[in-house]
């Protein structure tokens, strides 16, 4: 009942021009696809025995035989004109194909040509092509090159310029250090100097005064001597004096005892102190000789002193002139330094022209 009403919708679908399919059988039929499928497959496997076209007589089934007989008819009109337009067709088509042929011959021959010449023209291009890549590799080993050496010379100017600023740095650094050390060494020869006059000024001072105590001792020491002297002359005056009279009256010594006794003792006070006169002298001039050691002491430390400042200004002025020469030293790298720089940036504008011109010829 199922497989027969399956068949009919089929057939009813297949009547009216479409392909049957289990989803439009399960539609029609108002059935599962799972129930369809297997009586869809059956009918495909039976529709080539219940319709048959290559009879005279169409067989149609569940349909009249009247309307069999005309569908089978007008089958029959259908493939005889379907077939003699077939034939019509294959002929016109063979004709057609031949002169397609000849046409595509001629075509294909043409197109030889053409593929020849474009072969031909082909190569003269690659040709022309691997001149130009030639050139254009030249072109761009030359312009690597000039980079490289724009590149180095670059380097180069920045390296020149990090070496300028480092010598400008240390050439004011030096100025710096010189003027500081010169307005040191100023400051210091001028303390010297100061310290040294008030030494030498202390030391004259103290000369003069031993100098002025000296002449006094000697002044002392001198009137000392003359009143030793006059009194040395007077106690000879008086000794000789006595003498004559011990002379004189060597016949009254006997009877002047007591007389001689007390002058012995004068002469022997007399002597003792002319002795005390003599040992204050010595020691007078012993003060005195100390003092002239003193003053001599004293000129050799002024002489030290003048020779140390005679080496202080020498060596003051040495070291200046080994300034100087340092600084003049600087100044002339520091000129070359900035002649070399000119000449870079000369040969940097040269390579930016020349870079041009390779440009503009790219």
């Amino acid at each position: 009942m199922i497989k027969e009403q399956i068949y009919r919708c089929a057939d009813r679908i297949l009547t009216s021009g479409v392909q049957p399919t289990p989803e439009n059988i399960s539609i029609d039929c108002q059935m599962s696809i799972e129930e369809v499928l297997p009586h869809w497959q059956s009918w495909k496997r039976d529709l080539s025995a219940r319709i048959s076209f290559g009879q005279k007589d169409v067989y149609v089934p569940d349909a009249p035989d009247s309307m069999s007989i005309a569908f089978g008819r007008i089958w029959q009109q259908a493939v005889e004109e379907a077939s003699s337009r077939l034939v019509s067709d294959q002929r016109h088509l063979g004709t057609n194909v031949e002169e397609a042929g000849r046409v595509t011959e001629d075509t294909i021959k043409e197109m030889q040509y053409r593929q020849q010449d474009l072969e031909n023209r082909l190569r003269e291009q690659n040709q022309k092509v691997g001149e130009l890549g030639g050139h254009n590799k030249a072109l761009e080993a030359e312009l690597s090159v000039l980079k490289s050496g724009f590149a180095s010379e670059t380097t180069q100017r920045k390296q020149e310029e990090q070496i300028r600023s480092n010598v400008e740095h240390e050439l004011a650094h030096l100025r710096k250090t010189y003027e500081d050390s010169k307005r040191t060494f100023d400051q210091r020869i001028k303390d010297e100097q100061r310290h040294m006059l008030e030494a030498v000024s202390k030391a004259d001072v103290d000369a003069r005064y031993y100098k002025n105590a000296l002449e006094k001792l000697r002044d002392e020491v001198g009137k000392k001597e003359s009143v030793l002297t006059k009194s040395i002359h007077d106690l000879k005056a008086e000794l000789a004096k006595k003498d004559v009279k011990i002379e004189t009256q060597r016949t009254q010594l006997r009877s002047q005892d007591a007389e001689l006794k007390l002058l012995k003792q004068d002469n022997a006070l007399q002597s003792r102190e002319l002795a005390r006169y003599t040992s204050s002298l010595l020691a007078e001039t012993n003060k005195t000789k100390r003092l002239e050691d003193k003053a001599r002491d004293l000129d050799g430390e002024i002489r030290r002193l003048n020779q140390k400042q005679h080496n202080s200004t020498v060596d003051w002025s040495r070291r200046e002139n080994s300034l100087r020469k340092i600084l003049k030293d600087k100044e002339d790298e520091l000129v070359r330094t900035l002649a070399r720089l000119t000449s870079l940036e000369k040969r940097i504008i040269t390579q930016d022209e020349e870079l041009r011109r390779l440009n503009s010829r790219l």
